[in-house]
């Protein structure tokens, strides 16, 4: 299931910020010029669309990479 996650995780950051990341990649945010704090909640909002849950302030403030948003999503979904 992981890595199916990490693959769709990966398709989405890849389409809404508009770059090709592989699903084996684990950029920090920092990594990518076009991840700011505005895409982060387009990706945020998204995550929760797309899989039907909702993040705590607390995930929000702690995705940092995709790593980070592989291990929140698993445990909500």
């Amino acid at each position: 299931m992981n890595d199916e996650l990490r693959k769709h995780i990966a398709s989405i950051l890849s389409e809404v910020l508009n770059i090709a990341i592989s699903p084996d990649d684990n950029p920090w945010r920092s990594q990518l010029a076009s991840w700011d704090s505005l895409k982060h909640l387009e990706l945020i909002f998204r995550f929760e669309e797309e899989f039907t849950i909702r993040f705590t302030i607390k995930e929000v403030a702690a995705i940092q990479n995709v790593d980070d948003l592989v291990k929140i999503i698993g445990v909500k979904m």
